[in-house]
């Protein structure tokens, strides 16, 4: 408590304890007035009681005075009470008047003057009307007796009245009477206390200022020397304090002495050269400067940078935080505030800004995480490769873009061996925004401070989704082309095969045939001289002839199923429709065809193709489509040649079309490829598959 008082100042105790002694004083005296004023009133109230008391009196009075004079009247026979009668009932109506007026606040007693009322009155009447029966001499004993009775009845009924008022006026006397002893005995206890008090507020006041006044001394040595130390501290700091003019050039009032260090001019030149600091900024700065000072008034407070020109002739960026104080009135007293160079800071901040719009121009991404793996930037590749915004990435664990399998690969593959080796290269896959997975090549460097101690970790990962991808379909084609060099070699073994069987059962047994008929003929000739019968040799000659016409006719269709010569000799279009008819007489197959223009200008190597391509459509129709139709169409126009076959059979798959035995599509697709072109197959469940090969013509016209 002692501590918590001497933190305040001597003239705040001095006002503390003179507003104490006045509040006491204060108090004092209007509790003494409050008491003084009640027991004045309950003294007034006492008073009161004593005249209702004495009306009472006063009224018991004058109705006994009116029952004696008429006792009067009856025995001595005068009408004293007939003349008194009036003046008799003005006095009492009045005087019960005043009782009413004095008890105005009191129920019980006004019930009682209404009650009393009405006994006075039939009182008054009952001596009224005895009277006057004497006066008119129908008063005998009996009369008398009922009418003394009555009498009686009623004196009684308002002396009880009278008395119960006279009780309760007594009971209320004693009360107040009391109350105002009580109050008197208070008034005087709390001013003798009072009084002891404020004495000893004075002397614990005087005690205090004392006390105060000591410790003053002591720190007044002690901020002495805080003064010394802060001014050893100011000179030290790049920070400088001042204190301004509120209005027009804003000149300095006070700044501290270190301004020399970071301006170059001491702190005496300020106060000597009001215009200094405003006609120093620099001219694209000053009005925007200035402006913004004289909206002080308005604001209380500012935060800007602006350039100003120091003594060494240099544009030095400055940070300027200042407030206005106003004075108990409201108006402006000063200008307060902090001034620091703040250049070496703007150039490092517009540094990182220089490197953070180079990152964020890399079109591959660019993330930085902190130690525990969240997010910290997240550059405009990374919006577009990964499609989360910097706001949706920021503060989150690089985890939320890796798929859930992988995200013990990410700790234990990714994140540990960059902390362990400070910098690490990984191949990774990412979940995009999405949901696609998308392949990266992630180049990881460990970031450090100043202490070389780590702090975060920088990314920067190539998406090689497309070269994944084109490797994965690039060993796909390996594998099939080398299936396919294994099923080419197969079919070729086979067509030499069937060749050889052919060659071997048809030629060799039209040879064999043909030389026995030679024979027999050659022996007839030699060995029957004389008995040579010419009509059987010409009819072996005739059968040698059409054996010889056989081995031709298989000659020619073993050769035609090798290359059919129409290719050759009649071009692509009577190919294409010699094969549809071949193709419609061996399987029952409807096959139209459909050329435009008549005349296609292929070469030899695109026509081969086109018709290989076919022959294997052909083949695949027979073979997997269960077709009824078939339709070719083959069109020409300025810029390829393009063969459609489209049958009605059940539709080739999706699965059907990338089947490991799917060597047939692979050969046509490889052909098609070959002379530059495209192959497309597409089928519809039910409604059949259409090919369609499509060759530019520009390497025909370039050959």
């Amino acid at each position: 408590m002692l501590e918590r008082l001497t933190q305040v100042s001597l003239e705040q105790k001095v006002a503390v304890g003179f507003g104490a002694v006045l509040v006491l004083l204060f108090g004092i005296g209007l509790v003494s007035y409050w008491n003084t004023t009640d027991l004045i009133g309950r003294e007034v109230r006492v008073a009161h009681t004593h005249q209702i008391r004495e009306a009472i009196e006063h009224l018991l009075y004058l109705m006994e005075d009116a029952e004696d004079r008429q006792h009067l009247d009856l025995l001595t026979g005068e009408n004293e009470y007939q003349r008194s009668y009036h003046d008799a009932r003005q006095n009492i109506d009045a005087k019960i008047q005043d009782l009413t007026n004095l008890t105005t606040d009191d129920q019980a007693q006004q019930t009682h003057l209404l009650a009393l009322r009405r006994l006075i009155d039939l009182r008054l009447a009952q001596l009224e009307a005895t009277i006057a029966l004497r006066n008119a001499g129908r008063l005998g004993p009996d009369e008398q007796r009922v009418h003394q009775h009555a009498g009686k009845e009623t004196k009684g009924e308002i002396l009880m009245i009278l008395s119960t008022m006279r009780e309760e006026e007594q009971t209320q006397l004693i009360t107040w009477s009391k109350q105002a002893d009580q109050a008197a005995a208070f008034t005087l206890r709390f001013i003798i206390v009072g009084t002891f008090l404020t004495i000893g507020l004075a002397i614990g006041g005087g005690a205090l200022i004392y006390y105060d006044l000591l410790k003053r001394r002591h720190a007044e040595q002690i901020a002495m020397i805080g003064q010394a130390r802060q001014a050893l501290i100011l000179g030290s700091l790049p920070i400088v304090m001042y204190s301004a003019k509120t209005s027009g050039d804003f000149g300095a009032l006070w700044v501290s002495e270190n301004i020399q260090r970071v301006a170059g001019f001491p702190a005496q030149s300020f106060l000597m050269d009001s215009s200094l600091w405003a006609s120093r900024i620099h001219p694209d700065d000053r009005d925007k400067t200035l402006m913004k000072f004289n909206t002080l008034s308005e604001t209380d407070a500012l935060a800007m940078e602006y350039r100003w020109l120091r003594h060494d002739g240099e544009y030095r960026w400055f940070h300027d935080q200042a407030m206005l104080i106003r004075q108990s009135g409201g108006a402006p007293q000063e200008l307060i505030g902090l001034w620091t160079d703040v250049t070496r800071e703007r150039q490092a901040n517009e540094l990182i800004r220089k490197q953070a719009d180079i990152i964020n121009q890399i079109q591959e991404s660019v993330i930085t995480v902190d130690m525990n793996g969240y997010v910290t930037s997240w550059n405009h590749g990374a919006e577009q490769l990964l499609g989360y915004t910097a706001t949706e990435a920021l503060g989150k664990h690089v985890s939320f873009v890796y798929p859930e399998e992988d995200h013990e690969f990410l700790e234990q593959r990714i994140l540990a061996p960059v902390k362990a080796k400070g910098n690490h290269q990984v191949e990774i896959r990412r979940r995009t925004k999405s949901g696609a997975i998308r392949f990266a090549q992630l180049s990881l460097t460990l970031i450090r401070d100043d202490n070389d101690g780590p702090i975060g970790i920088v990314g920067y990962s190539m998406d090689i989704t497309d070269r994944k991808r084109g490797e994965e379909a690039l060993l796909k084609s390996r594998n099939q082309l080398a299936a396919l060099a294994v099923r080419l070699e197969t079919i070729r073994e086979e067509e030499r095969g069937q060749i050889a069987l052919e060659v071997h059962d048809v030629l060799g047994q039209a040879l064999t045939g043909l030389k026995l008929d030679i024979s027999w003929v050659y022996k007839q000739l030699v060995e029957s001289h004389e008995s040579f019968e010419p009509t059987a040799v010409l009819a072996r000659l005739a059968t040698s002839l059409k054996l010889v016409d056989a081995t031709i006719q298989s000659v020619r269709e073993i050769a035609t199923t090798l290359r059919p010569s129409v290719l050759d000799q009649l071009g692509l279009e009577a190919a294409i429709e010699w094969q549809a008819q071949e193709f419609h007489h061996r399987t029952g197959i409807a096959c139209t065809t459909s050329i435009s223009p008549d005349h296609i200008h292929v070469d030899t190597q695109q026509s081969t193709a086109l018709f290989r391509i076919l022959q294997e459509v052909l083949t695949n129709v027979v073979r997997h489509a269960h077709a009824t139709a078939v339709d070719i169409r083959l069109e020409e126009t300025r810029e390829h040649v393009m063969m459609q076959v489209r049958d009605n059979g059940t539709g080739i798959t999706a699965v059907e079309q990338s089947g490991a035995q799917a060597f047939g599509l692979l050969g046509m697709r490889l052909r098609a490829q070959q002379q530059g072109g495209t192959f497309d197959i597409h089928g519809t469940s039910g409604r059949g598959t259409t090919v369609t090969v499509k060759i530019p013509l520009s390497l025909t016209n370039n050959d």
